[in-house]
This record gives structure tokens, sequence and C-alpha cells, in this order.
């Protein structure tokens, strides 16, 4: 029979699955390879891997690969961290009742993330498809996201094509995530179900997730550090490592210092910030690559004394913080918490002034920007609206009830829209469209559609959007 072509439906076709069983037998009992070119050549080739690690027979169940410390750190901190809302939203939420599993994986095999269809997610526990197994190769034989650990191609494999018999009821489409700046593979992204799994929209879909991801890793705000930029020098505010013990206490920071000096080249775009105060998980310190949750009121307080230069008295910092007004006495007790915080926290660098309270250089130097939303604001002044967009990963301080984070979250997410709707290429909007407020902006995902090319795989995502945001629509 003709080998079937890697589209999907015709490794379905029942007459390919009884020759992928006679095939595997063949193979199983150590026969010669004869009748293994009617096999796809993927499947054959994980296979002869397959063999290498495993017995014939495969195994019942996938065996736990990672141990609970070591998962809780990779789902937190591993640079898959920021993967599941973004899957939970493009892949999961739409599978919710189609029997179809939706999983993340990192670059070994091993499963962080699980979730889908609640019955077909029972049934797959069966075959140990949990959190924390190991699915690649060696740990489970061929299926998609073994292939993809092995080979760092996308792949879908079909029922008997499975090395494992327990496996074989099923379907599975993967592809890979990559780190977009060395393309190392970082992990592994699957669907598997029945026929569903290996239709043909599961491919450009999972693919589309894939550069979702991708974009959101090269979006995140670099930490310069003075080892690799000699930021001593050049001088952008830098975190260098965390507090003793990891303590926080009241301040709510856990960093040892952060160290400053003049700001980067203009032609750099300015320092790099060191609060996250926009987006999901906000308020944030970043450090190292990594983000470290502060407290509210002082992200609150940082926010608002960033964005206005030139400083604000305390009856101003009452009435934009809190919604009722408070005693002057509240006010200066939060002051003198804060300056604590900053004198910590920057190692001298940056110091808390009054009259009016305002953030300035230590040295009397221009004081670089604080906050990614100051950054994302300076940079739309400038006319870059590339690193206004990389900077604002989403609304400022979305838990906030503070009158003046209200307002600044409303103008910044204004002036940005605007500026990307008029200026963005399809990437940078397709960079965009990633932010949570974004996802029900039907004109700009009819931007999208518009500028992304006739191939673009990403059109499939945004039609898909389309179609959820008119479903929407015509339900409400």
């Amino acid at each position: 029979m003709k080998k079937p072509s890697s589209s999907g439906a015709d490794y379905l076709a029942r007459e390919y699955q009884r020759e992928v069983t006679r095939a595997f037998g063949r193979l199983s009992e150590r026969a010669s390879d004869a009748g293994l070119h009617t096999v796809r050549s993927i499947v054959t080739e994980s296979w002869q891997r397959s063999l290498g690690a495993l017995p014939p027979t495969g195994r019942a169940a996938a065996s736990l690969g990672i141990d609970q410390d070591e998962l809780a750190r990779l789902r937190s901190e591993g640079p898959l961290a920021n993967a599941l809302p973004i899957v939970r939203r493009l892949l999961i939420e739409p599978a919710r009742d189609t029997g179809l599993v939706v999983a993340i994986g990192d670059a070994q095999g091993r499963l962080l993330w699980v979730e889908g269809d609640h019955s077909a997610l029972r049934r797959s526990e069966t075959m140990g498809f949990a959190v924390g197994t190991d699915w690649s190769e060696t740990g489970m034989g061929t299926s998609a996201p073994g292939i993809v650990v092995a080979t760092g191609e996308s792949a879908s494999v079909v029922g008997e094509e499975h090395f494992s018999p327990s496996v074989r009821e099923w379907s599975c489409t993967a592809v890979p995530l990559m780190d977009p700046h060395t393309r190392a593979l970082l992990g592994v992204l699957d669907i598997t179900g029945g026929s569903e799994a290996v239709a043909p929209l599961s491919l450009p879909l999972l693919t589309a997730a894939a550069a979702a991801i991708e974009a959101e890793l090269a979006a995140q705000v670099p930490v310069l550090s003075p080892e690799r930029t000699g930021a001593e020098e050049r001088g952008a505010l830098v975190v260098t490592g965390t507090s003793r013990a990891g303590e926080a206490g009241e301040t709510g920071f856990s960093v040892a210092g952060v160290q400053a000096a003049h700001a980067a080249p203009p032609h750099e775009g300015g320092a790099v910030p060191v609060v996250r105060v926009t987006g999901p998980g906000a308020p944030a310190l970043v450090s190292g690559g990594r983000e470290q949750q502060i407290g509210l009121r002082h992200a609150e307080i940082m926010t608002l004394l960033d964005w206005h230069e030139e400083g604000l008295t305390g009856p101003q910092l009452g009435e934009m913080v809190y919604t009722e007004v408070p005693e002057a006495a509240t006010v200066r007790v939060e002051m003198h918490r804060l300056r604590r915080v900053l004198a910590e926290a920057s190692a001298g660098s940056i110091e808390l002034a009054s009259r009016p309270y305002r953030l300035v250089s230590a040295d009397g130097g221009e004081r670089p920007p604080l906050t990614d939303a100051r950054a994302a604001r300076d940079a739309l002044a400038g006319g870059d609206v590339d690193r206004a967009v990389r900077f604002c990963r989403g609304e400022v301080l979305p838990s906030s009830f503070a009158p003046e984070a209200e307002r600044i979250r409303s103008v910044l997410c204004s002036q940005l829209r605007e500026a990307v709707m008029q200026f963005a290429d399809h990437d940078l909007l397709w960079t965009y469209l990633r932010r949570q407020d974004a996802q029900d902006d039907r004109e700009a995902w009819m931007l999208a559609l518009q500028l992304l090319p006739a191939d673009d795989i990403r059109r499939a995502a945004a039609v898909a959007r389309l179609d959820a945001i008119e479903s929407e629509l015509g339900a409400g």
C-alpha cells in the first residue's frame, strides 16, 4: 500500500493501521525491516530508538520522572512558567468538552501541566498521562511528545503507531516550544485524544499557540546584569541577588540590593525597569530573570511616584492611592516604610525625597524608570512602539482600585492600543494580542488577519479567536 502523507486523515485509515500493526509485529520480533517501508519513516525511526530503551512490549503506564520539589520549581520558575495562561486561553478552554487533553512538557518530555476534557483526563491517567510523568521515547516509547523531544520537530502519532500497546487507543499531535533567542528546545506542547487530536487544524492551532508562547518569552523584559553588560559603567538599574534567607518582611521585597548606574545609551531605548506593575501576576520585582511578588500598596505608591516625576504631596498621594482619603499620619507611615524598602532594595541608589514626595537618584543624576509602566510611557513618547509593547505586558496594576492607578491604567492602555493599531507590523501586533485585555478586541484581531501573510499559521488562531468573539456577542 501507499505510505500516507503527514497531513492527517490518511493515517487514520483502517488499512494503514492494520499494516502498522503487522509492521510493528515484525519489528518487535527483531525480524528484518521488510514491510516497514509502508509505515511513515517518522514512526519507524522512533520505534527503533524506543527499542534501544524499552522492551518490545513497551510499558503499561508512564512512570514519574520528576520529584515534587523540582516539579514545583519548574512550574513557578522554569522557562515555561508563563505558558499555561496562553495555552488555557487558546487550547484548553476550547477543548473542555471535546474529548481532548492538552499537555505542556519540559525539554526532557516530563509533563508539567495536563488539563482538558474531564472524562478524557480520567481515562488518560490509566496510561500514566499525568503531571510529572516521563513521556520521552525512553520513558514510554513512540508518541508525539516523545518524537518532539527526540527530534525537535512537530509530530502526529495515531493509534497503532504508538510503541506501547496501552497508548494505542489514543492519537496525539505535538509541537516543540523553542527559546526565541537561542532556538534551543524548551519543551513540548501536545494534544491527545481521538481522531480530533490529528484533525487538519490541530497542528496549525498548536503551532499558533507555540508562537504565542515564544512571543511571550521574547517580550519578557530583559534584566541586565553587571557581569554580562558592564552595567556599572553603562548603568541600568539592575537587581543582583536575593535577601538573606529569602526574607521579605513587612516590605514585601526579597532582594539584597539593586545596583545603579547611568541610563543605557539612547539607541538602546533607555534603562530596564525593575518593578513590573503591568500584566498578569503584577506587581512583582524582576530579579535575574525571575519575578518576586511585592505588596500592592507599595507598588501603587511606586507606580504613582515613578509616573509623576515632579513629585506628589502627602494629600495628593492620599487622594490618589486610597478610595477614602486617609489621615495624614497614615500616608506618612506608608512613606516611612517605603523609604526603608527603597534604601534596602536599591542599595541606596534610589531615594525617596519629600516636600513633595518623589523618587530621585542618590548621585543627583537623571533617574531611569523604575516601573515597566513608566518605561512603556517613555517609549511611546519617543516613538518606539515595539519597546512600549514589550515593556507593557497588560493592564497597569490590574488588581488595584487606587483612583490614580485606575487612571494610569486607562491612559496607558488607550495610548498603547492607538499606537499599535496605527504603526505596528503583524509580528508586533501579534505580541500585543497576547495581552489579556486584547482578547476581545475584535478590531485588533481583524487587523491581524489583514496584516498576517496568507501562509502564516497564526491566521488559524486569529480566525478561531474571532469566531469565539462572534459567538460570545451572539450569546449576549
